[in-house]
This record gives structure tokens, C-alpha cells and sequence, in this order.
């Protein structure tokens, strides 16, 4: 094999790992990880299907024999094979090829799979992060009955949260006049935390028909353990992280925003007839007074020790499907919506650990996650079924 392709590092060890004693390891390492064992099982029979020469493996039918050997061609190849299958699927239905859901799901056991011996010096870079092998892979709605259900894949969320990385540059830009750092940061930092909280949009915005969720407040951020305080489903408080692309970014409109206090929504509305008339409501605000304009109407809010009021979800929409159009970033075709955050977030995470999925999405059984990414386990679920038959 050309050990001279991005991914590979041979030079740090004397002798090349067989793939057959890796995938031992590896499977090993993850012992009952994700759903009593499931995950290690269902990895296992993944890898060695590829390596199995009897049955027409991919990996064995290119002479990949060794960890090394796993190249960012060889795997930028197999994410085409993948999207084939998925297209097989689309065109003639099933039993045919694979979903694009199932595909990605394939992906991140391999991704998986090269990022453990990555720690272990076996690569400089995981070669299958690669953004050549992640781009042939086909879209998880592929060869799957529609449901209206939008899940961002990995690459959209990294893509969007880049394009808000940009604009947030443009507004620090003095020349720039369409756009102020401190609006910039607002915006970069509510997609991001969208991207990579797993929140409900009802969680992080106002709800004007209901008076209990009135949008986060800076009271409920706690930057220290990277932890969001929301009000869930049950309408119990609930704790739920903010990963550190959402957290960092959360750090930057805190400073910009400079809240009046920790009872401040996280998002403040633009809305300036919302703002105006929480301010004329104030006592000792009258209708005439000179700071009801849209510089200064905050000062109002600052002055008197009040919070106004919070963007509420239909705003947040918005926000998200102007950067989204603006970007071009879509997933399917579609605008992106703020459901499609939280579902491919989950979905991530379920592929490589369904009880993290459960905790971070705040599913209270494990059945729900379960049945939230049923469509991840039909793919698998035929060939797992016939592996037993042909016993």
C-alpha cells in the first residue's frame, strides 16, 4: 500500500498492526460501552465484514490488511461505495442498497474505529475526518421514507457555525456597515448554541403562548461546567450541556451584550415595538422619552434594573433560515430548522453511544432514544438477522 497518503504515520512504529488483532483491541476497549455491548457487537461485525475476504469485504478486496493501510483514498473510496448503495436503495427501493442513514452510521463506527489508534500514534490524523471522505458520503434522508424530519449531518453544523465564524469576522470589520460586532456575536452564538446544546427551541427562546418559558436567561448559563439550566419537555428544570464550539462562542456575546444582570435573556428581541413597549410599561417612562430609539432603548432596561423582554422562537427561526439561505448551507435542499440541530446532534451521539444520546437529549428511558433513531437501526437490522440464519 502508498503509506505516503494523508492518514497514515508508519514511521512511528516499528512494525504495522494487522487489522484482524486491531479490530480485537479495539472491540475489547469498548467493553459494554452503549447499550450493554451493543455498540462493541454491532462494530465488530461492521469491521470484520469489510475485512472478510469470503464475503467480498471492501477493505479486503483492496489488499487493506493493516491499520496503516487505512488511507484517506481507501476510505474516500468506501464513502462512495456507501453512497452508491444509498443511491441503489433510492432508485429501486428496498431490499436494495442501504439507507443514508444507515451509510452515516457505518461512518461513524469507522470514524470510531480510526480515531482509537489515532490516540495510539497509528495515524497523525484521523485519515477518516477527512472532509474528502465526508463529502462522498450521501444524505441521511437517502433511500428513507420522508417523515418531515430534518437532521443536520456533522458536516452541516460544522459548516453553518463557520459561515456564522465569518460574518462574525465581517462585523468586526469597521468598513462593514450591515453588521455590528456585538449583533454578529448574538447571531453567531445563538446557531451555535443551537448546533451543539441538543436544547429544544423552546428551551432557549421565548414561547409567547406559554409564560413559563420566557427564553434562557444568563442565570441559567453556567460557563464554568459548560451547562445550560432549561426547562424540558416535562416542564421540570433540566441540565444539559453546551459543548465547547457552543460554549466559546456563548462566552463572546456574554462579554458583548453586557447584560444589566443575570436575569437578562441570553437572546434579547430586536423586535423594536417589543422593546419600546417593555420600556413604556417602566415606571417613570414616558411615551416622549428621547432613549426610545434603537440605539439607546436598552439604556432604559439598564437604568431601571429590568430585563426585556426575550427573542422568541419564531425570531430564532428567522435568524437561522437568513444565515441559512445567506450560506446556502441547507440540508436536503432545505433551510435549516432548529429541530434538525437537535435530532442530528442526537443522532451523532446515539451512533457511537445510545446512553449518551439519552443523556444529552434528556430522554428519561432509554426505549425513547431508542425509538427517536429507529431508522438508524433498520439498515443494520436485516443484515444482523441474517447473520444468525446463515449460522
Amino acid at each position: 500500500m502508498d503509506h505516503t497518503q494523508p492518514g497514515a504515520d508508519p514511521g512511528a512504529h516499528a512494525e504495522e498492526l494487522p487489522l484482524d488483532e486491531a479490530i480485537g483491541r479495539f472491540v475489547q476497549s469498548k467493553g459494554t460501552v452503549g447499550d450493554s455491548g451493543r455498540y462493541a457487537r454491532d462494530s465488530r461485525r461492521l469491521l470484520e465484514r469489510l475485512t472478510d475476504e469470503d464475503e467480498d469485504g471492501y477493505l479486503a478486496k483492496r489488499g487493506v490488511t493493516t491499520v496503516e493501510d487505512l488511507s484517506v483514498r481507501i476510505l474516500e473510496g468506501w464513502a462512495q461505495y456507501l453512497d452508491r448503495r444509498a443511491q441503489a436503495r433510492e432508485q429501486q427501493g428496498e431490499p436494495h442498497g442501504i439507507t443514508g442513514t444507515t451509510a452515516w452510521q457505518y461512518y461513524y463506527r469507522i470514524r470510531s474505529f480510526c480515531e482509537y489508534w489515532t490516540e495510539r500514534d497509528r495515524f497523525e490524523e484521523n485519515p477518516a475526518e477527512h472532509t474528502r471522505v465526508r463529502s462522498e458520503l450521501p444524505s441521511q434522508s437517502m433511500g428513507a421514507r420522508g417523515d418531515g424530519q430534518q437532521f443536520w449531518t456533522p458536516t452541516t453544523r460544522e459548516q453553518i457555525v463557520r459561515w456564522m465564524d465569518w460574518y462574525f469576522d465581517a462585523g468586526l470589520d469597521d468598513a462593514q456597515g450591515w453588521v455590528t460586532p456585538e449583533g454578529a456575536a448574538r447571531e453567531r452564538a445563538l446557531i451555535a448554541t443551537v448546533a451543539y446544546s441538543g436544547a429544544r427551541g423552546a428551551e432557549l427562546f421565548r414561547d409567547s403562548d406559554n409564560d413559563r418559558r420566557d427564553g434562557l436567561t444568563w442565570a441559567d448559563v453556567d460557563f464554568e461546567d459548560g451547562m445550560l439550566t432549561v426547562l424540558g419537555k416535562s416542564d421540570e428544570w433540566e441540565d444539559t450541556p453546551l459543548f465547547d464550539a457552543g460554549l466559546t462562542r456563548l462566552e463572546d456575546h456574554y462579554r458583548r451584550q453586557n447584560p444589566g444582570g443575570e436575569d437578562w435573556p441570553v437572546w434579547v428581541t430586536r423586535h423594536l415595538p417589543t422593546l419600546y413597549q417593555g420600556a413604556k410599561g417602566i415606571d417613570g417612562v414616558e411615551d416622549g422619552d428621547e432613549r426610545l430609539t434603537p440605539d439607546r432603548v436598552l439604556d432604559i432596561y439598564r437604568e431601571h434594573g429590568v430585563a426585556p423582554p426575550a427573542l422568541s422562537i419564531g425570531g430564532a427561526r428567522r435568524v437561522l433560515r437568513t444565515h441559512s439561505e445567506a450560506s446556502a448551507i441547507t440540508e436536503d435542499g432545505e433551510h435549516l430548522k432548529l429541530h434538525g440541530a437537535r435530532r442530528g446532534l442526537g443522532d451523532e451521539l446515539y451512533a457511537e453511544e445510545a446512553e449518551t444520546a439519552q443523556d444529552v437529549l434528556r430522554h428519561e428511558s432509554i426505549r425513547t432514544t431508542h425509538e427517536s433513531y429507529a431508522d438508524r437501526d433498520k439498515g443494520d437490522l436485516r443484515d444482523r438477522g441474517e447473520e444468525i440464519l446463515d449460522r
